[in-house]
């Protein structure tokens, strides 16, 4: 029996929404703002963003960069541009030309990227003491937030996401449910394992108990928002990254310098090679390549078996 133009339209409808499963929430929102940059550029150069040509995408990066943008935020315009394209059925104007244009910029420039700095076992056993003596929900939740962002190098996006269901107590100690990554935009999901540690106040299983004793059992975020306005509603990723600029600052530690949610996964990475963990280890426990491992080893590691001070000079 033929489907009728209703049935038609919505199936067609609900083709849409399973094809925007293609690219997460997060990245989709990002892209809205680039697009509407990029529109609004064309509009007062007077030229056609949709579709738009290789020269005007070539004309917009290149007014980006000289106005002093970074080339990682002319890369991030030039794929909303392709995604808003390819999303309304035109060919992507990102021609060979554009691609050209950003390699050459990035080996004219040689930008680097801007790391953030690396949280301490020291540092982060400061502000779980410091949190423990403040005593109210909210810092007890953000010390166990502290200490298990650390732990499990989750990024600030997948610790929001962590409900209490994913999370289980056993010997060993706490075993975590992660449901989607950066790089599993298929949320296959993963466990990830987290031992006991050693001393209370940086012992993932002691915080996240002390945290769940005041949270309650219900259903829902683990880390949900406490303020009055928001309570029990879902942290999202800059919530994540207030906490840990507030409890940086606690410590005496100037927060604008270089200091955010991603403080707590470099660290772990940091400190683990520090420990002579194996970058193929250090790379299965966060999912990542070994390529991108060894990208977040800091300075000291300049020093270690370093062959040039085997040489008696």
């Amino acid at each position: 029996m033929p489907l009728t133009e209703t049935e038609l339209g919505r199936l067609r409808a609900a083709g849409e929404v399973l094809r925007k499963g293609l690219v997460s929430p997060v990245t989709i929102l990002g892209y809205t703002y680039d697009w509407a940059m990029f529109t609004a550029w064309s509009s007062a150069a007077g030229r056609q963003s949709l579709p738009a040509s290789a020269e005007t995408v070539s004309l917009y990066l290149t007014d980006l960069l000289e106005q002093g943008k970074k080339i990682t935020t002319a890369r991030r315009r030039k794929c909303a541009i392709v995604y808003e394209h390819r999303a309304r059925g035109f060919a992507s104007p990102a021609t060979a030309e554009v691609t050209q244009l950003l390699t050459g910029a990035q080996r004219i420039r040689a930008e680097k990227p801007r790391q953030m700095r690396a949280l301490t076992v020291k540092q982060l056993r400061a502000m779980s003491i410091d949190l423990e003596k403040l005593g109210t929900d909210v810092a007890i939740r953000n010390r166990a937030i502290l200490v298990v962002g650390f732990a499990s190098a989750l990024r600030r996006s997948n610790l929001a996401a962590l409900n209490l269901d994913d999370v289980e107590f056993c010997a060993k100690g706490l075993i975590l449910s992660v449901n989607r990554e950066k790089n599993d935009p298929e949320a296959k999901g993963r466990l990830l394992a987290i031992p006991r540690g050693k001393h209370a106040n940086t012992c993932p299983v002691r915080t996240l108990r002390a945290w769940l004793r005041r949270r309650g059992g219900a259903h829902g975020p683990l880390f949900p928002r406490l303020d009055p306005k928001h309570e029990g509603q879902r942290m999202d990723g800059e919530c994540i990254w207030r906490v840990v600029k507030k409890c940086v600052a606690r410590i005496g530690i100037d927060p604008a310098d270089r200091w955010g949610a991603h403080s707590m996964r470099a660290g772990m990475i940091s400190a683990a090679g520090e420990a002579d963990v194996g970058v193929l280890r250090i790379g299965a426990y966060t999912n990542q390549s070994p390529e991108i491992v060894r990208r977040y080893f800091r300075r000291q590691e300049l020093w270690r078996n370093n062959p040039c001070a085997q040489l008696g000079l």
